[in-house]
């Protein structure tokens, strides 16, 4: 995916890993657990390219032990530098897969020729666009996109209540005859089709200015096959140049990923169905954690020109992009719904260097001393959080080996281990 996400695992236990807890603080905050408080269930989806679907693992996938903690061989483990079928380690963990190759050709592009010439040159790029295919999936009221720097901490039925109440209303209004005729456009002021929060890229044209682009960590959209057609349509006629980028308003000029999916569906919901969408509180919904430092000087760029927030986290002047100057840094934990990751380490990362993590009243182990990122009160945050999540699946899960309560060991990475099972292995670590 582009921009590459500086968390995506580098290994398969890692990624396995991350797939386990990205579902199980789904469920924990879903339907599905009564404790939780939400209305709404979930179904995990896995959306891979077929030459993602197996991957050279440079370590064992399943490091597999019996009962007694002794190494497990036979059948059950994946040897060094084996093939591993990622499509079947997702769907062992509750994933529905689907096999896509990129929805669109670099040829059919036509607005832009630099774009398509940057597209043939670049061809590993145009494969980040499978992410459009969620819109097909029409069998629910609303689908959630998230990545490896998605941290599910709460409930999100705030957002999506926004989408299934607009679907319901739209579809009074087609019963009691209130729209012109049956066909609804997607462009309606009673239609919200995408819920999102923005997040601060680098700008690759001004070094002191951010780009505030649409967040992929949480990006909650209504899911349509006519919007999915409309959305490859654009995106193949739409104009695009090497220094504005996408549209023909004030753009972001160049950022990670401007010609990908996220830097698309920023210009889309920006210009093209700008009415269709509800931006939620960055702070709540894809908190980094970043502190911008005691002198925020920090500008921003969006599709309106330069925002300069002033020392007190907000806009110096009068506008509409005050909410995005807010130093979610200061955030209170409790108020963080979804956490992106894309700034603090993920915790498969270790920190960045030599750390220990353990469990209850191991807190100062939980990040790494090495880097000032660690030093947040988020990013601790966290990282404590999914390490205590980790941990307590271990005591609980049939299927998982009891750990020492060391997740990192001299800035390693210490993958959940399996029980040998007396079945042939199939796991169902989170099943029903």
């Amino acid at each position: 995916l582009h921009p590459h996400s500086p968390n995506h695992p580098k290994d398969e236990a890692s990624f396995r890993d991350f797939a386990m807890m990205l579902r199980a603080m789904v469920h924990a905050h879903s339907y599905r657990n009564p404790a939780s408080g939400s209305v709404y269930d979930y179904k995990m989806h896995a959306i891979i390219h077929p030459l993602a679907k197996k991957c050279r693992s440079s370590e064992d996938l399943f490091e597999v032990r019996d009962s007694s903690g002794g190494e497990g061989g036979g059948d059950y483990s994946e040897g060094t530098n084996s093939i591993v079928d990622r499509s079947v380690v997702l769907q062992n963990l509750g994933y529905q897969i689907a096999l896509k190759y990129p929805p669109l050709s670099k040829s059919s592009i036509q607005g832009s020729e630099y774009l398509k010439e940057y597209m043939e040159k670049n061809v590993d790029q145009i494969v980040d666009l499978i992410r459009l295919y969620a819109y097909e999936l029409e069998g629910y009221d609303a689908v959630v996109l998230v990545d490896y720097d998605t941290l599910i901490l709460g409930p999100v039925d705030k957002a999506v209540d926004l989408i299934v109440d607009s679907k319901e209303e739209e579809d009074d209004q087609d019963t009691n005859g209130g729209g012109e005729d049956g066909n609804t456009d997607n462009n309606s002021n009673d239609s919200i089709n995408a819920v999102f929060s923005w997040e601060h890229l680098p700008s690759l044209v001004n070094p002191q200015a951010r780009a505030s682009v649409i967040n992929l960590s949480f990006f909650l959209l209504r899911p349509s096959k006519a919007t999915f057609q409309k959305l490859l349509l654009k995106y193949q006629n739409a104009p695009f140049s090497e220094t504005k980028g996408w549209g023909s308003m004030t753009s972001r000029g160049s950022f990670p990923g401007w010609m990908t999916t996220q830097g698309f569906l920023t210009y889309y919901y920006d210009e093209v169905a700008n009415a269709d969408k509800v931006e939620m509180s960055r702070c709540a919904f894809g908190n980094t954690g970043e502190d911008y430092g005691s002198n925020n000087d920090l500008i921003l760029i969006t599709n309106g020109g330069k925002v300069e927030c002033g020392d007190d986290g907000q806009q110096s002047e009068a506008g509409g992009h005050s909410s995005q100057c807010n130093d979610c840094s200061k955030s209170k934990f409790k108020d963080v719904v979804v956490a992106d990751l894309s700034y603090c380490h993920a915790p498969w990362e270790c920190g960045g260097g030599d750390s220990s993590s353990g469990g209850e009243g191991d807190d100062n182990d939980s990040a790494s001393s090495t880097t000032d990122k660690l030093s947040s009160g988020l990013c601790r945050q966290f990282q404590k959080m999914w390490f205590d999540g980790r941990l307590q699946m271990e005591d609980v899960h049939p299927q998982l080996q009891k750990g020492s309560g060391k997740l990192c060991i001299d800035g390693q990475y210490q993958p959940m281990m399996l029980l040998k099972p007396s079945v042939a292995y199939r796991p169902k670590f989170m099943s029903r």
